[in-house]
């Protein structure tokens, strides 16, 4: 039996067609889980928007196999790539809104910076700084992490107490310490670890948020545009629908051509 050289061309083109739709349906799957949890963080305090990008695999030169009876044999018929896939995850760490509450153990960062917390993982950086005074008299994150000074746990007892925009804290008329307030001189190393915290990945290293300022009784919102976001996700929804009929298509004609090779070889 001979190999028809544009049937197998034919052949190659629609299982390529099935698995480019199929990556796509994927990049798009994994775009739009990340849109989702930006909605639904989009009133989480100090939430910094997540992005994923997305790129095409490296192309590759089609050629058709060694078959003697083939007028191209070896020649090359074009280029063609393996579909997409995720290439890296993008948080935007640009400042939200800044909503005031009045609240002394409510703390927000202007600018550049975190505070550190210590968690039973080690520190971490958090923009969330929606605090309370736990029965020590200790300030702590609303999951009970330590919000962290030059001295360690930042200790106000149980009296008022105030925050300067550079962070100093004062209480009964003293001052009890001053927060930690860092920077990280590259922000692709910072990963999420859920619950608004940070740690640093690789080589990234931190230093004194000199340029940031403290405000007492504001809270800061996230950065996520919800109006936006609602248009991504359905504009991605529409995407995953057309390569998911390009998947059914490809699907049907591969079929039908197995079918028709087989009758006409019986």
């Amino acid at each position: 039996m001979l190999f028809c050289p544009v049937a197998m061309l034919g052949g190659i083109t629609m299982v390529r067609g099935l698995y480019t739709a199929a990556t796509g349906m994927m990049v798009q799957r994994n775009k739009m889980d990340v849109l989702t949890n930006n909605i639904v963080n989009a009133e989480t305090t100090g939430f910094k928007e997540d992005t994923l990008v997305s790129s095409s695999f490296s192309g590759k030169m089609l050629e058709l196999l060694n078959d003697p009876n083939a007028t191209l044999v070896g020649s090359d018929v074009g280029e063609y790539n393996f579909g997409t896939h995720i290439q890296q995850l993008f948080t935007d760490f640009s400042d939200g809104s800044y909503e005031q509450t009045g609240n002394n153990t409510d703390l927000a960062i202007e600018g550049d910076g975190f505070f550190v917390v210590e968690t039973q993982d080690g520190e971490r950086l958090t923009r969330s700084g929606n605090f309370t005074v736990d029965g020590n008299g200790d300030l702590v994150t609303s999951d009970g992490n330590y919000v962290l000074g030059e001295n360690g746990h930042v200790n106000v007892g149980n009296s008022d107490f105030s925050v300067s925009s550079d962070g100093t804290v004062t209480a009964n008329g003293s001052t009890v310490d001053t927060l930690r307030l860092e920077t990280v001189d590259d922000t692709s190393t910072l990963r999420k670890q859920g619950d608004n915290l940070y740690y640093i990945y690789g080589d990234g290293t931190t230093q004194d948020a000199t340029g940031a300022s403290v405000l007492q009784g504001y809270q800061e919102s996230s950065n996520v545009n919800i109006s936006d976001s609602m248009v991504d996700l359905l504009t991605l929804y529409r995407k995953y629908e057309a390569s998911q009929k390009m998947v059914t298509m490809t699907d049907e004609t591969v079929g039908l051509a197995v079918n028709k090779l087989g009758s006409l070889g019986g």
